[in-house]
């Protein structure tokens, strides 16, 4: 996707440039893995023009394969954003009606061919919402992995101003979540798709014990599910953190104050990043709680949908937390 973004301060509505990034969930996971020494590949549709190689061009910078990408449709999605502070919220408006991947349609990708050699397919909650043709070819790219014996994962990811084709969220998601045996997600979302409600007044660490133990109930497929939690403390500074239950037991990262949010987009795709490379190296629950939680709290520090960092950093921040010191 195109990410259009207003100068710091101005309005949507009236500001008079925008700043450009390319971005999207499943992208920006990709990215940070390639990044971290995952084979990647990423399979999307952009349009056979100058905009559409812009995309290219920016995810195969960092090495991710995009040899699987298709050419069709005129336009790439596009969404605006506007940044908030701590008076008012950030926004976003989407723009992606008619976009090349949303005229996608079943049967013009070959999953088999795509999955072979393939160990995960991760997918995120934002495609299925765009339009009920995603809807259905997120599900035939699902039993094609699961018939190949992938591991499955996704970021639940609710929007909720795409979900307006006719088909709530809750018609849709629990089908696809069904085929994952690793989730991302938070208390809200899961409430959105299953009716998991959480009393508001308990620790996180009860929050995640009891959407847990009921999201393993309507999902038997699901080996390890993680969130991140955001908060504030007694002095008003951001805090963050990280549980995971994998294996039947819960593990959390302490919680870690950020002094400064530079661009909290895509910070819980570089959250999810993290998890996968935890998995693809077979580290155990607590080490990839703790590097997802560490992804996603640097991206929090830079520019754009894409967090660019580097196993060194991850592991100083695991080991140090935040740091404003020179590197030298």
């Amino acid at each position: 996707m195109l990410r259009l973004e207003a100068q710091s301060g101005q309005r949507l509505a009236h500001g008079e440039s925008f700043r450009r990034f390319y971005g999207g969930s499943e992208a920006n996971v990709a990215v940070l893995l390639a990044q971290l020494g995952i084979p990647v590949s990423f399979v999307t549709a952009v349009p056979d023009n100058t905009i559409g190689q812009g995309a290219i061009d920016a995810v195969r910078s960092f090495a991710v394969n995009t040899n699987s990408i298709l050419r069709s449709g005129k336009r790439l999605g596009i969404y605006y954003t506007e940044n908030g502070n701590s008076i008012r919220p950030s926004r976003v408006v989407y723009d992606r009606e008619h976009s090349s991947f949303a005229e996608l349609q079943t049967g013009k990708i070959n999953w088999q061919e795509l999955f072979n050699g393939h160990q995960r397919f991760h997918w995120s909650g934002i495609t299925p919402a765009i339009n009920s043709n995603c809807a259905s070819l997120i599900l035939e790219g699902l039993k094609v992995a699961k018939d190949a014996g992938l591991s499955i994962s996704a970021d639940m990811n609710y929007r909720s101003t795409l979900w307006n084709y006719g088909s709530p969220s809750s018609a849709i998601m629990p089908e696809l979540l069904n085929y994952c045996d690793t989730i991302v997600g938070d208390i809200d979302t899961a409430e959105q798709y299953f009716g998991i409600k959480i009393s508001s007044s308990l620790s996180v660490e009860d929050k995640f014990a009891q959407c847990a133990d009921q999201l393993q109930l309507t999902l038997p497929s699901l080996k390890l599910l993680a969130m991140s939690f955001r908060g504030f403390d007694a002095n008003g500074s951001s805090t963050y953190q990280g549980a995971i239950r994998m294996a039947g037991k819960d593990s959390f990262t302490r919680i870690y104050k950020l002094p400064v949010t530079i661009d909290r987009i895509g910070s819980g795709d570089a959250f999810t990043a993290g998890l996968l490379y935890g998995l693809c190296n077979q580290l155990n629950a607590e080490q990839i709680i703790h590097v997802a939680l560490a992804c996603g709290a640097i991206k929090h520090s830079m520019e754009g949908d894409f967090c660019v960092t580097s196993l060194e950093e991850i592991k100083t921040f695991i080991h140090s937390g935040p740091s404003n010191r020179v590197s030298r």
